[in-house]
């Protein structure tokens, strides 16, 4: 009986050890996890960074004020299938990205259904971009630039919003951006 109690004390020990260490693991992970796991940063970055998040550019369009670099991984060309002619772009002023362009580049032309950039390929695009689900959708602005042609903005959270224009016979949107927008802060950050 003496023997069989040791035994279940051990296996105890045994497993309260095992929790603790995993235990004792986890927080380590949390604390030295990489901030690309809580998302990636893209803002602010160098082109070199950005290659690493995507892969090499496409092209490069050079201006005196700033530097765009278009990329089509097959990443990217997945999330919009029926886009497929979709890339992105990212433009850099003085070497750090500042705009992040999503372009349909005639494929919504074929977009049959109304607007062809809306929450949910907003959602998609940001998670893309930024490697997580964006927080928020909330309306920041909308105009109405002419007949049958407006703007809109939204706050997409944590510092980003997107801007985007519908317009001609099909309503469609032509490109979308993603920028910085101190109005998109979380509230503790403002």
């Amino acid at each position: 009986m003496i023997l069989g109690e040791n035994s279940t004390v051990k296996r105890c020990h045994i497993l309260s050890t095992i929790s603790g260490l995993s235990f004792c693991l986890l927080l380590l992970n949390g604390i030295c996890a990489p901030s690309a796991q809580a998302g990636r940063p893209v803002f602010n970055q160098t082109p070199q960074t950005i290659n690493r998040y995507f892969g090499g550019y496409k092209t490069r369009l050079t201006t005196p004020s700033e530097v765009t670099y278009t990329y089509a991984p097959t990443k990217f060309k997945r999330l919009f299938p029926r886009f497929p002619q979709s890339n992105f772009t990212i433009t850099f002023v003085k070497n750090k990205a500042r705009k992040i362009t999503l372009n349909f580049n005639g494929d919504h032309k074929s977009y049959s259904g109304g607007n062809n950039y809306n929450q949910a390929t907003a959602a998609k695009f940001y998670n893309y971009i930024f490697g997580y689900q964006p927080p928020v959708w909330k309306e920041l602005s909308w105009h109405v630039l002419t007949e049958g042609l407006r703007d809109y903005e939204y706050c997409l959270g944590d510092g980003v919003s997107t801007y985007f224009w519908v317009g001609g016979a099909d309503q469609a949107t032509f490109d979308a951006s993603l920028h910085y927008d101190s109005r998109c802060e979380p509230p503790s950050k403002q």
